[in-house]
């Protein structure tokens, strides 16, 4: 038994009409492929920065209340800084 095999199973409007949907369909992938690594980047940086302000913020306010404490010293002058050296030794 012999197959016979047509090779003309379109016609050349047809070929075109599916390479232009091949082609649309590709680059309608390559679009939304686009826009979801665009949004997916968005949103962390978005985190990154929002975190950053976060750490940024804690780091500000403990440097500052250890100035704060660093200005007023908690003990009475001794005369030496850390030589537990006092002009009055009776007081």
């Amino acid at each position: 038994m012999r197959v016979m095999c047509n090779t003309n199973l379109f016609s050349y409007s047809e070929w075109i009409f599916c390479v232009l949907l091949l082609v649309f369909l590709c680059v309608l992938l390559l679009v939304v492929l686009c826009v979801l690594l665009l949004v997916v980047l968005c949103v962390l940086l978005s985190s990154y920065v929002y975190l950053l302000y976060y750490v940024c913020v804690a780091v500000f306010t403990l440097d500052a209340g250890l100035l704060a404490r660093s200005q007023y010293s908690e003990f009475p002058a001794t005369g030496h800084l850390d030589t537990s050296f006092s002009w009055f030794p009776c007081a």
